[in-house]
C-alpha cells in the first residue's frame, strides 16, 4: 500500500543512481563490457519510460500538480539526456567531446536535482510533524484546563463536606440521645410515682 508518488520518487532516485553508476564505471573496449554496459542502458531506459508513463497517470489522476509534473518530467528529460548524451545507449563513445568539467557540471547538476526530491521529502515529513506537534500542544493545553476544573471541584466538594460534617456532628447527636434519654427516665419514674 505504497503512495504512488513515493514509488515514483524511489524509482526515480534508483535509476538516477544506476545511470551515475553506469557513467563512472570505466568502459573497457571489450566487447562483452561494452555490451553489458548497453544491456544496463537498456534497462535504464526502460525504466525511464515507465517512469514516464507512471507520472502521465499521476498527472491525468490529478494526483501531482501541473507544477510538481513539470519538475518531475524536467528530471526525467535531464536523466534520459545524460544517457544519451555520454554515448551510452548509442555505443559508448559521446559523439560530443564534451570537456570533463562540463560533464562534473552536469553531473552535479543531477545531483543536486536528488538532494531536491530527498529535500522535498524532508520539508513534507516536516509540515506533519509540525502538525501533529501543534495538536499535541493544543490537547495539552485542553487537559491543563480540564485538571484546572476538576481540581477546582474537587475542592469545592472538600469544603462543602468539611460543613457538613460540622453542621451534623456525631457528639452534638450524642449528646442529644442523651439528654432525651434522660429525660425518658424522669418521666417513666414521674409516671411511676
Amino acid at each position: 500500500m505504497n503512495n504512488p508518488i513515493t514509488s515514483w520518487d524511489n524509482d526515480y532516485a534508483r535509476l538516477a543512481r544506476a545511470a551515475s553508476q553506469l557513467r563512472t564505471t570505466s568502459s573497457n573496449t571489450s566487447f562483452h563490457s561494452n555490451q553489458q554496459r548497453q544491456e544496463q542502458a537498456s534497462s535504464i531506459q526502460t525504466g525511464l519510460n515507465r517512469l514516464d508513463s507512471q507520472l502521465n497517470a499521476l498527472e491525468s489522476n490529478l494526483s501531482l500538480s501541473p507544477a510538481e509534473a513539470g519538475r518531475r518530467r524536467t528530471l526525467l528529460e535531464g536523466l534520459n539526456g545524460q544517457l544519451s548524451s555520454d554515448g551510452i545507449t548509442s555505443g559508448g563513445v559521446s559523439g560530443r567531446g564534451e570537456s570533463a568539467s562540463a560533464a562534473a557540471l552536469r553531473q552535479q547538476d543531477d545531483m543536486i536535482d536528488e538532494l531536491a526530491v530527498g529535500v522535498d521529502r524532508l520539508k513534507n515529513q516536516t509540515n506533519l510533524i509540525h502538525t501533529e506537534a501543534n495538536s499535541h500542544v493544543r490537547l495539552l493545553n485542553e487537559m491543563d484546563a480540564n485538571v484546572d476544573l476538576a481540581n477546582q471541584g474537587l475542592e469545592e466538594e472538600t469544603r462543602r463536606a468539611m460543613r457538613l460534617r460540622e453542621e451534623k456532628s456525631v457528639w452534638r447527636l450524642h449528646l442529644i440521645i442523651a439528654g432525651l434519654s434522660i429525660l425518658l427516665f424522669l418521666l417513666i419514674l414521674m409516671g411511676l410515682s
